[in-house]
């Protein structure tokens, strides 16, 4: 199994408070991991910080060359106005303005690649205002928007908050 990313050392504090100190992780191909720990305790700053969306106080993170990684926070958020599909095309816009998606070259394949990924997940209504989905067709919805990005690692914060019966 190939090394996807490695933390050693990582510490971080907000003001006067560390929330961890001295992490260690390894993240290997088709490898899955759980982060269990009680609230308040950095999980969701961890995630963050491997998913490169924060900087971690100490410590060294490396990601393996041409990785991927994808986050799903725990609040998921949608441009005001969005639809479903919008909601995902919009993300594939990212990746392709990005370069990193290199076969979706325009609006009309970002569309499409969406498409077959919320069919995937049971989306129907492609039309349908993210605003009225519930909260586990917003998750739904979330984790579909960066699954389209092809990650090489999907990291998950509390992936089952919100999520209805049929999620």
């Amino acid at each position: 199994m190939a090394v996807l990313l490695t933390a050693q050392n990582l510490a971080k504090t907000f003001g006067s408070k560390t929330l961890f100190e001295g992490v260690g992780i390894s993240l290997n191909d088709r490898e899955r991991l759980a982060l269990i720990g009680p609230n308040g305790s950095g999980k969701s700053t961890l995630l963050k910080i491997l998913a490169g969306d924060q900087t971690n106080d100490e410590g060294e993170l490396t990601v393996r060359k041409g990785v991927r990684v994808a986050y799903v926070p725990q609040k998921d958020t949608f441009p005001e106005g969005s639809t479903v599909l919008t909601a995902v095309v919009s993300a594939l816009h990212d990746c392709i303005a990005a370069g990193t998606l290199a076969h979706l070259h325009d609006d009309h394949e970002a569309e499409l690649a969406a498409e077959l990924m919320l069919d995937r997940v049971g989306f129907t209504d492609l039309a349908r205002p993210t605003s009225v989905l519930s909260g586990g067709h917003r998750k739904r919805l979330a984790i579909a928007r960066e699954l389209c990005k092809e990650p090489d690692a999907l990291l998950l914060d509390e992936p089952t908050n919100h999520l209805d019966i049929e999620g």
